[in-house]
């Protein structure tokens, strides 16, 4: 139980910005194991209920839009189904499990931590029980900015090329720096349409006016 106590878990959907709090929680506790992952594992026994999870999630119509620039694919109606295909096994379903199962589980909305690093700190102080001092807060957050880290992964030609300790990955920063509901000026209406026919139900329970 010792190594669980020092463990984190940090579970997002694709391009939610868990990335960022990964690398976040690793400079908070750099003596603490900080497991990233975008899937639920199965074996995570009952034992790993103890471990504390933060969870990042997002408008799935900005994560679709954000994955198909990602891959520099086009966004024709076929492509769009290939990245629903994608985020649905890489976060969204295992994000409503995670929700209805665990309950040491922080969830940081995309929509409200983007350029807002107190958000997120603020959320870990209540969750963690610690105090993270204004020093520290202005240390992470120049050394995470959006530009500072546009900045380490200009070396990476593509997505698939990427940072083993950050996981900081080529074209990991959109064109847009990832701005809420650039989906509006990239999809085209009807595609729009039916994206938010798809995404009905999670956006209900979890963005819409939440």
């Amino acid at each position: 139980m010792k190594i669980l106590r020092k463990r984190i878990i940090q579970f997002g959907m694709i391009r939610s910005g868990s990335t960022l709090i990964y690398n976040i929680l690793k400079e908070l506790f750099p003596d603490r194991r900080i497991s990233k992952t975008h899937k639920y594992r199965k074996n995570w026994k009952d034992a790993f209920l103890k471990v504390p999870i933060v969870a990042t999630y997002r408008d799935p119509l900005d994560i679709i839009c954000s994955s198909i620039k990602t891959h520099d694919d086009l966004a024709n109606r076929e492509i769009i189904k290939n990245h629903i295909k994608l985020l649905k096994v890489n976060g969204l379903d295992d994000f409503v499990k995670l929700d209805k199962r665990y309950k040491n589980k922080l969830n940081l909305k995309y929509e409200k931590f983007y350029n807002n690093f107190d958000y997120v700190f603020n959320k870990l102080e209540d969750f963690l029980d610690i105090k993270i001092s204004s020093s520290l807060r202005i240390k992470i957050e120049n050394k995470l900015s959006i530009q500072k880290v546009k900045e380490k992964i200009k070396e990476f030609k593509t997505f698939n090329e990427f940072d083993k300790n950050s996981h900081w990955h080529g074209n990991h920063i959109s064109d847009n720096d990832g701005r809420i509901k650039s989906y509006l000026n990239y999809f085209s209406e009807d595609d729009i349409k039916y994206l938010k026919f798809i995404y009905k139900d999670f956006r209900e329970e979890y963005i819409l006016d939440k």
